[in-house]
């Protein structure tokens, strides 16, 4: 059962993984060693996945953001296990979601320039068993209740 103490320690993991379970408990109202165990049943019972560095890709130079929506060649599994072995391997490739409607899937990923992401574009028909894509440029990113520092690529 996850109660309001619980749901202020996730808000506050998610706009800082890296606090110490002293200043976690300070935020919250508890001792450092009770904000310790609520951390620990969260991971074990799978509330918490895994705490994760928040990459700043522009920093990396990558500050071209795109959405790709992608229809694949065929709907057998050979495509299927095709596409998902590149996405896993793709580093360009924040995010590959399987999702209802016309589309596939649609891809969110982050590159330095056009000319790159022209490359991603016909590494994906090429090499991952995509047929057609639709790209949107991100223009803008604002903060979300889920992810406070969603502002981040800008």
């Amino acid at each position: 059962m996850i109660d309001e103490i619980d749901r202020r320690i996730i808000r506050e993991l998610q706009a800082n993984g890296r606090l110490s379970h002293r200043d976690l408990g300070a935020r919250v109202g508890l001792s450092p060693n009770a904000t310790g165990v609520r951390v620990s049943r969260l991971l074990e019972d799978g509330v918490i996945s895994g705490i994760h560095a928040r990459v700043n890709h522009a920093a990396l130079g990558r500050t071209l953001e795109a959405t790709v929506d992608c229809w694949m060649e065929t709907r057998e599994d050979e495509q299927w296990a095709l596409f998902a072995e590149f996405v896993a391997q793709e580093e360009r490739i924040l995010d590959a979601v399987h999702i209802t409607g016309k589309v596939d899937y649609r891809l969110r990923v982050v590159v330095a320039t056009p000319e790159e992401l022209d490359e991603l574009l016909t590494d994906l028909k090429r090499n991952a068993g995509i047929a057609e894509t639709d790209t949107r440029l991100v223009l803008r990113r604002y903060p979300t209740g889920g992810d406070p520092q969603a502002s981040q690529l800008k």
